[in-house]
């Protein structure tokens, strides 16, 4: 494959009619100039120009070759182009993962208001109960709420902390008692998250930094955080729930928080994201503008207040 440079410079000298104009127009050496034809013909193996000391002329198959040269830059230039155009305007595909939850109450209102200002972008959302694999599953971002963060691979932005809440029906608070201290929590009735170490533990710690761990044996165990919110509420047992999952319905009395003087790890709802370079437009657009947004949805539900384009809190997790 020959050098683009050394065959845009050859169909200069043509055009031009000699090395010392190609050499003033393009602002290279002249001795450079022929260096990079003279190569080009090496490559070839023929000899495109005829010098003597005085002009240079085209040889025939010279001739023939400058023609398919310049459909062939023409062509690289149309290439180039494209590029161009797309690193100009946001357009095409974005592939998301997201938790269901997330995305009903937080992600959907960036969604709608993204998507009205960028119609040349496609966001296909794939909702996820599990942690996905980023790269592995061809994804350009993927949000989550954790309270740690393992993954140094992926490039992480952070949209804020979200604190977690002990809750539990007034029904099985009603039946098995209040408890007031962390251990009391021992042999009580819970729900839980899936636990890759297989064992499940609420970390709390008191306004003066004592830390209470309590081993729990939850009767239900999944990743869907709808299904523990719906078994909670129904009275299945106690569980640890993101404030803005379960914010409406403590508001509404179905749910009590449980030892509000002790607070659980909060967590970071964030997105990761496989290089900090080499985004499309689309891409970056999405990510500027989720960090502008996002924040202010998930401030906004934390207090209560229904975010526009979504459904009140108490109809997405009505009975």
């Amino acid at each position: 494959m020959q050098d683009l440079t050394d065959i845009h410079y050859f169909v200069q000298v043509v055009e031009l009619g000699s090395f010392t104009a190609a050499s003033k127009a393009l602002g290279v050496a002249k001795s450079q100039l022929s260096f990079r034809v003279a190569r080009l013909e090496a490559g070839l193996g023929v000899r495109l120009i005829q010098r003597t000391t005085r002009r240079c002329n085209v040889s025939e198959i010279g001739r023939r070759y400058y023609e398919q040269c310049r459909l062939l830059l023409a062509a690289a230039e149309q290439t180039q182009r494209v590029i161009d155009d797309a690193q100009a305007t946001p357009r095409g595909r974005i592939h998301v993962a997201c938790p269901v939850l997330f995305a009903q109450l937080l992600l959907a209102p960036v969604l709608v208001d993204f998507l009205k200002q960028h119609p040349d972008v496609q966001v296909d959302l794939d909702i996820c109960h599990h942690q996905v694999d980023v790269i592995a599953g061809g994804y350009d971002i993927a949000f989550r709420v954790r309270d740690s963060i393992k993954d140094s691979s992926l490039v992480m932005r952070s949209y804020g902390m979200d604190p977690h809440v002990l809750v539990a029906s007034p029904a099985l608070l009603q039946r098995l008692g209040c408890p007031s201290q962390p251990q009391e929590l021992k042999g009580l009735p819970s729900v839980d998250v899936i636990s890759a170490e297989g064992r499940h533990f609420w970390h709390l710690q008191a306004a003066d930094g004592r830390i209470q761990q309590v081993e729990h044996h939850p009767s239900l165990i999944s990743d869907d955080l709808h299904v523990l919110y719906q078994a909670v509420v129904g009275g299945i047992g106690i569980a640890q729930l993101p404030q803005f999952v379960c914010r409406a319905a403590i508001a509404a009395g179905r749910l009590a928080p449980l030892l509000q003087a002790w607070s659980l790890p909060a967590g970071n709802v964030h997105a990761v994201y496989p290089s900090r370079h080499g985004h499309t437009p689309a891409l970056d657009s999405f990510l500027q503008f989720a960090a502008q947004y996002l924040p202010n949805v998930l401030q906004r539900t934390q207090q209560g207040e229904p975010a526009e384009n979504t459904q009140p809190l108490g109809r997405l997790f009505a009975d």
